[in-house]
């Protein structure tokens, strides 16, 4: 039996804040399918603005519409059907084994007290399979290296078969093989994607859009080539990035140029 992925939603952020110059209001559209990388420097808003959009918090204003519906208005069991969340830390502490994890990414789909059926052990093996996990299905979570964890996360979420996923520094603590492993991953899944990251050739290769914050505001949005430049750079992280080939960039800061100015 296949399992086909569920539509890709669609994203509207309108106005949303949060907090006392924490997060000022943030408004704009994601279409389905779409992957958004959401940048800026530590600092700048982007843990608060996911926090919203994954619904651990209330917008003190403004709204998260997911295609086309207040998620805060909507119950936590029915956004989390469409919602998934796979975060930069994970317990290892979990009695639990891999294939259980992956198994509560069916919990939004059951009935108050019932069981999982066989439509949900259908799709938890068919995430274990996807993402490569069935060697480790009875292995304990907390065993595993930080990178098999995050594996068995995104594997979690693609059985809750949301349309959307979202990210918070999924490869914070990865090596460079594991982070490009996980991105690859999570943009195969063909759900609409928001992740928050670091690296900024990561994202070039990951990423359709950027939202770039800074001191809690939105500096750009729109597509990476538009929107990726060596003065927005310079805007959001305080660096120089100079192009160096396709798709790269080399850093520095503005110090060190200028004592290279003056020597």
């Amino acid at each position: 039996m296949n399992c086909p992925d569920p539509a890709p939603a669609a994203l509207e952020l309108d106005r949303v804040a949060w907090g006392s110059g924490i997060l000022h209001p943030v408004s704009l559209t994601l279409n389905p399918g779409r992957v958004l990388g959401v940048l800026g420097a530590n600092g700048a808003g982007k843990s608060t603005l996911l926090r919203l959009i994954y619904r651990f918090n209330q917008p003190q204003s403004g709204r998260v519409l997911v295609d086309g519906a207040d998620i805060h208005r909507l119950p936590a069991r029915r956004v989390a059907q469409r919602v998934a969340a796979v975060l930069q830390e994970q317990p290892t502490d979990f009695a639990l084994s891999v294939a259980e994890i992956v198994a509560l990414g069916r919990a939004p789909h059951r009935r108050s007290f019932a069981g999982p059926s066989a439509h949900d052990a259908h799709l938890v093996d068919h995430a274990l399979d996807r993402l490569g996990l069935h060697d480790f299905a009875d292995r304990p979570f907390g065993t595993l290296s930080g990178g098999e964890r995050q594996r068995v996360m995104v594997g979690r979420a693609l059985a809750q078969q949301p349309g959307l996923i979202v990210l918070d520094e999924p490869t914070n603590h990865l090596d460079i093989r594991h982070q490009l492993e996980v991105l690859r991953l999570v943009r195969g899944l063909g759900a609409t994607v928001v992740a928050s990251l670091h690296d900024l050739n990561l994202v070039q290769g990951f990423a359709d859009d950027l939202l770039v914050l800074a001191g809690g505001k939105a500096l750009a949005f729109g597509p990476v080539a538009e929107v990726l430049t060596p003065d927005l750079v310079a805007r959001a992280f305080g660096v120089r990035a100079m192009p160096r080939g396709h798709s790269r960039f080399d850093f520095s800061l503005f110090d060190d140029m200028q004592q290279e100015t003056h020597a």
